[in-house]
């Protein structure tokens, strides 16, 4: 008896996630996590202005020197060895790579100070067509001069009102 009873029970017995939904015990079972995935939503959607990076390289050599050694390394088959060239004063660059958000931005401002010159703030302008990236060099004789960039700043505009802003450390 006691047997058919426990089979009895587990025959009825049917697991269901929105039972509870149905009979009101535990509304917010469901409401809960539809709650956190909209507030997620919501969070990861802004749309105010911000640069998102800001990355830079300098190119002396016509090959990086990790590149050199990974690819370009000697070929115990073929013998092959390259050796970087040093790129010419006009190819000589410190390149900064600059990502924003949202699109509607219509000036990017990249400012910068040199080594040789702390004490001058140079700077670069981009007028966006829909973009959100641009890279900037200082390259040739401003390159040689004055050389690498020791800090920066890049700023977002809309008309004359400063809307964001990134800078290094050093600014």
């Amino acid at each position: 008896m006691n047997y058919h009873a426990t089979y009895k029970w587990r025959t009825t017995f049917t697991p269901n996630l929105f039972s509870g939904l149905r009979r009101g015990r535990s509304a917010s079972f469901a409401i809960v996590p539809a709650l956190l995935l909209l507030l997620l939503t919501v969070a990861c959607s802004t749309t105010a202005p911000r640069v998102l990076e800001v990355s830079s390289r300098t190119k002396l050599q016509d090959i990086d020197p990790d590149d050199a050694n990974q690819f370009y390394g000697s070929d115990e088959a073929s013998r092959f060895r390259y050796e970087p060239q040093d790129l010419s004063i006009e190819d000589q660059r410190e390149e900064f790579y600059v990502r924003w958000a949202p699109r509607g931005i219509s000036l990017v401002k990249f400012e910068y100070r040199q080594l040789a010159k702390p004490a001058t703030i140079f700077e670069k302008t981009y007028a966006p067509h829909g973009d959100m990236t641009k890279l900037f060099e200082v390259r040739g004789e401003e390159f040689r001069s004055g050389g690498s960039v020791s800090a920066w700043r890049v700023t977002l505009w809309n008309g004359d009102q400063l809307v964001a802003e990134k800078k290094s450390v050093l600014w």
